[in-house]
């Protein structure tokens, strides 16, 4: 069996392995990594990358290209009057790859792991996978692009928090990273599936359009891709030159305009304007501070232009690290992966966990207004994946003989301006007391999603997963990976140093006097307060229980000086080191303070909202 990786991007892909001890990419029949994400159909035969690429100018009607950005959706594209899903474009390109994969590494291809936008949907998620399956290939995993590029920046055994600004040709993902040694964890994303080099492409062509007094949306189709081509050569060759004369044909006119870094910085502000939006939102989620992050890491093949480099060195507060391979850092990273994956010896071990990037959610009856139905959130975004959670629903009315469950995914309040996913409609039990229902959520980062419904008063229950065309589809007794899901979900909740320390605290509780039982009971509220905060903050959860154990230890410190009496042969080393006892006593009682009154104020600010 052998697994190999692709980074399946919007403008160019790439696929990598790891063999013979080390992740090696694997070029196409052009000897390049890079192979164009554009395919070319005449009628009977199908072409991918960099030969159908030159076909977008030549044969417009027959190639397309971007179709990255629609995975999921409900749309067809035409090539040679024959109509395909996104996803079978995607199917195509994912062939190609496959094909050099097997040529290049004598070996049978049976499974993918394909990295996706970390702020891709459901619906997109699922359009990815399936893009493999319709190949007759298992893809069992998908990873997150900033997530598979941490693996490939992290530092062995370091202590590090970083922030990915992974831009590709269509999408934008900012991750906000916390490692410490053979644990990736993803604190916060944000992203946008609408930003990407190829905006810079579109402004330069509208901006030569302008110039040349010609309205860009009125050209036809072949000189539109054709200027656009041209536009990506500008965008490019600005990455090694200063300034470069742009040649167009439009309407039967030459025209030749002088193309700046300057110019390109100005004309693209309302995509710098996107850009900061996002950054801004997955480092407040992330609930770091700029003082804590040590690094920006560009990564994909945008991030190359110079434009790009200097507004986010203007923008942040931070060091911006880049490389000579950002758009093989993914790749890189996903060889790595495979590495673990396949447990090949050579690689260490790593834990990487991902976060849910929307949050999804059910619909409920809204008593205000009874036309728009509220969104109430099982699984929250940022939750550590994977995750389950169960909530109690009842029927609206006593004598309402069905329910319908409506699952949805986004951050809206009324359901209806959230993703909807699916649904199902179950009796509701008569002549019973309760006629309520649990409902399940299970939810991993593959976008398998579980929705499990049980009826209280019977213990009937009914499983059901997202199935296609936004439906939730019926789980038989076989399938039982919503009960791994939920067994994995109750292990990362376990947290058996908060419990160990609780279970101290409480023993410890029964031997103080009145005044430290209040003193210990407002530190752990705060400890709990703050330790549910930093759910995906390695360390200030580290520094948290690290100084409320030293708390702890002062005051059984404080039990066990009181015995001095009885234990004679101590008393003496005691009474020499009361100075130091002091000493140590003022330096927890600062450290411990200084920690938990930490946001004291926002946190005050929080109840008052509350």
């Amino acid at each position: 069996m052998t697994v190999i990786g692709i980074d399946l991007g919007t403008t160019n892909s790439l696929a990598v392995a790891y063999s013979d001890g080390q992740v090696r990419m694997i070029p196409n029949s052009f000897g390049e990594y890079l192979t164009p994400s554009v395919v070319y159909y005449d009628g009977s035969e199908i072409q991918v990358g960099k030969i159908a690429r030159e076909k977008l100018v030549t044969h417009p009607q027959d190639t397309a290209q971007l179709f990255k950005l629609h995975m999921g959706a409900n749309r067809q594209i035409t090539l040679s009057k024959r109509a395909f899903q996104p996803e079978e474009l995607s199917a195509c390109v994912l062939k190609q790859l496959v094909a050099d994969a097997e040529a290049f590494l004598g070996q049978k291809v049976t499974e993918l792991v394909i990295s996706v936008p970390a702020y891709f949907n459901a619906e997109q998620r699922q359009a990815t996978k399936k893009a493999g399956e319709l190949l007759g290939l298992k893809v069992e995993r998908l990873i997150n692009e900033p997530s598979a590029a941490a693996i490939a920046c992290h530092e062995a055994d370091e202590f590090e928090t970083f922030v990915v600004f992974d831009f590709g040709g269509g999408t934008l993902d900012v991750s906000v990273v916390d490692c410490f040694e053979n644990v990736i964890s993803i604190a916060a994303i944000a992203g946008d599936n609408h930003l990407g080099g190829s905006d810079f492409d579109r402004l330069i062509a509208q901006y030569v359009c302008r110039k040349a007094g010609t309205n860009f949306e009125a050209l036809n189709r072949r000189t539109r891709n054709s200027l656009l081509l041209a536009a990506e050569r500008v965008k490019k060759q600005l990455s090694e030159f200063e300034s470069v004369n742009m040649q167009v044909h439009l309407e039967g006119k030459s025209h030749e305009y002088k193309i700046t870094n300057e110019l390109l910085a100005e004309i693209s502000q309302p995509l710098f304007k996107r850009m900061r939006e996002v950054i801004r939102k997955a480092i407040v989620e992330s609930k770091f501070g700029a003082g804590e992050l040590d690094r920006l890491i560009l990564v994909g093949g945008s991030s190359y232009m110079p434009v790009v480099k200097d507004y986010l060195k203007r923008l942040l507060n931070l060091p911006v690290m880049s490389g000579q391979k950002m758009d093989e850092l993914v790749a890189l990273g996903l060889g790595q992966y495979i590495g673990i994956k396949t447990r090949a010896q050579e690689v260490k071990d790593l834990v990487v966990t991902d976060i849910c990037p929307f949050s999804l959610s059910t619909s409920v009856h809204n008593y205000v207004d009874e036309d728009k139905d509220l969104s109430d959130v099982l699984i929250a975004r940022n939750s550590v994946l994977p995750s389950s959670k169960t909530q109690i629903y009842s029927p609206v009315r006593k004598d309402q003989p069905t329910i319908r469950f409506k699952v949805y995914q986004g951050e809206a309040m009324y359901a209806k301006d959230n993703l909807f996913l699916g649904s199902v409609q179950l009796p509701v039990p008569s002549n019973v007391d309760d006629q309520s229902f649990a409902v399940t959520y299970s939810y991993d980062i593959n976008s398998i999603l579980y929705v499990e419904i049980k009826t209280v008063a019977t213990d009937e229950v009914k499983t059901y997963k997202l199935g296609p065309n936004k439906s939730l589809v019926a789980v038989d007794a076989t399938d039982t990976a919503h009960k791994e899901i939920k067994e994995l979900a109750l292990q990362l909740a376990s947290q058996p140093e908060r419990d160990a320390l609780f279970e101290r605290a409480l023993r410890l509780y029964q031997e103080l006097s009145l005044e430290q039982q209040q003193d210990l009971q407002l530190t752990l509220m705060r400890f709990s307060r703050l330790f549910a905060r930093y759910q995906n903050n390695l360390l200030k959860k580290r520094q948290l229980l690290d100084s409320t154990n030293d708390y702890l230890d002062h005051l059984e410190w404080g039990l066990d000086a009181g015995m001095g009496d009885i234990f004679r042969d101590v008393e003496s080393d005691w009474d020499q080191d009361s100075d130091w006892d002091q000493e140590l006593e003022a330096e927890l009682d600062r450290t411990v303070m200084e920690f938990l009154n930490e946001d004291s104020e926002t946190e005050e600010g929080e109840d008052a909202h509350g």
